[in-house]
């Protein structure tokens, strides 16, 4: 049994023990030497957009899924109407955002380097500098001892922890040299230029690749009213309106119209169907990949879970090797699909993954071509279940791939590695800066 004693006097507004015992030394010696974060910045409250003024176009609207463990992810938002602007908080450049709600999401922390005009809600904390660098800042909040703090003034039960900006106020920040505070402001500036710049290859490898297809932008609008005939619901059995949307065959048109013959899936690519059973090695380690460990805006497989064989929860059973392509069959999934990297290479992930290569495609064309719309509206509208809506093994090899000469793929190719590459340099500098903030505290 471990015991600590916490004077009365030190008590605050918490009553749970943990607050206190965990590093009690440590924080007191903090509180001596560094200044209170309330002190250096403001938190500007904001509001949340109430449902009914989410559209698909207008302004942009950060949200905790927009904020990742190193980059702000502004691919996939949410949009409220020019008009309701003015209404919310807009984040200025400099502005340190950290998510502060959810079980496993909460104390992620980006910094607002763009220079578009977007709002914030308010599960997402806003942090605006006066005395601090805030790039400095961010390679604080990112270190041990800040993640620390941030989980440690979390609130609340399981599944219902949040942040308040009183509790983040009172985290103790380090006092730096200006000079030492330019010198990490730099490194994280040279990481969102990589990041900015591999993400220009990205978009120019997408371009390419629509382009090649026919077509430079697709309009696939949900239509609130169709008609679908009786002999198409009888020939397919899917009584679900949603199946027959217009935009669905909107994509076989263009698969059709292309230069390109258009073959199903399965006779052009390899759905692996290899297998393993983590357990019965229970002390062997594994590396698993599960949906979450994909980031649904790039395609990367940016984590992993390492687990001994015993601890292995049944879904790890998928064999992977590297440059397999893993496609999510969840519906609320479908954008996490990545490329298996080198250290992944032998490696387990969730059975909620098809596992697909091809001798006529390049990896990471393959790659591109699963994210594109023309593929994953076809898994969305085979989709099937009520609760748990996945795609059913036996339709996903009736998906409709262009073929396409490898020659022509080269290109495309070229540019998602060089995408990668660069992100991959982009992280290792944010990790840089991080883990000088991290020395400067020792």
């Amino acid at each position: 049994m471990r015991l600590a004693e916490t004077k009365f006097k030190s008590l605050i507004d918490r009553i749970d023990a943990n607050f206190y015992v965990s590093r009690l030394g440590a924080i007191r010696k903090l509180h001596q030497q560094y200044k209170n974060l309330g002190d250096l910045c403001k938190f500007p409250r904001a509001k949340t957009p109430p449902r009914e003024l989410y559209f698909n176009t207008g302004v942009p609207v950060i949200k905790l899924k927009n904020v990742s463990n190193y980059f702000l992810q502004l691919k996939d938002t949410d949009f409220i109407p020019q008009s309701n602007y003015q209404e919310f908080v807009q984040p200025k450049t400099g502005d340190i955002l950290i998510t502060a709600t959810g079980e496993g999401t909460i104390g992620r922390v980006g910094i607002f380097e763009n220079s578009i005009k977007c709002v914030v809600t308010a599960e997402v904390m806003l942090v605006r500098s006066e005395n601090i660098n805030p790039y400095f800042l961010l390679a604080y909040l990112r270190s041990p001892h800040g993640r620390y703090q941030l989980e440690r003034f979390a609130r609340g039960s399981t599944g219902q922890t949040h942040l308040y900006s009183k509790d983040v106020a009172l985290i103790p920040v380090s006092q730096v040299s200006k000079k030492t505070q330019k010198e990490i402001e730099n490194l994280v500036r040279q990481a969102h230029q990589k990041k900015k710049l591999a993400d220009e290859k990205y978009e120019e490898a997408e371009g390419n690749l629509y382009e090649l297809l026919g077509y430079k932008e697709l309009n696939l609008k949900f239509e609130k009213s169709f008609e679908a005939e009786a002999a198409e619901v009888f020939s397919t059995m899917r009584f679900d309106s949603e199946y027959y949307q217009p935009k669905h065959k909107k994509i076989i048109e263009i698969l059709n119209k292309s230069s390109f013959k258009a073959e199903k899936l399965e006779k052009v690519i390899k759905i692996s169907a290899k297998k393993i059973n983590p357990r019965a090695n229970p002390t062997k380690k594994i590396k698993y990949v599960e949906l979450a460990n994909i980031d649904p805006s790039t395609g990367e497989i940016d984590s992993f879970n390492e687990l001994y064989g015993y601890e292995a929860p049944s879904r790890a059973r998928m064999a992977i090797k590297v440059g397999d392509v893993v496609v999510a069959s969840l519906a609320g999934s479908l954008n996490n699909i990545g490329i298996v990297p080198k250290e992944l290479d032998g490696e387990v992930a969730s059975t909620g993954f098809f596992v697909v290569n091809s001798e006529n495609y390049l990896n990471e064309f393959l790659f591109l071509l699963f994210r594109s719309e023309i593929m994953k509206k076809q898994l969305e509208q085979k989709t099937a279940g009520a609760i748990m809506a996945a795609v059913p093994k036996s339709v996903f090899g009736d998906l409709l791939v262009p073929i396409i000469p490898k020659q022509k793929q080269e290109r495309i190719a070229k540019l998602v590695k060089q995408s990668f590459a660069l992100r991959k340099e982009a992280k290792q500098l944010l990790d840089e800066a991080t883990k000088r903030v991290e020395n400067l505290i020792k």
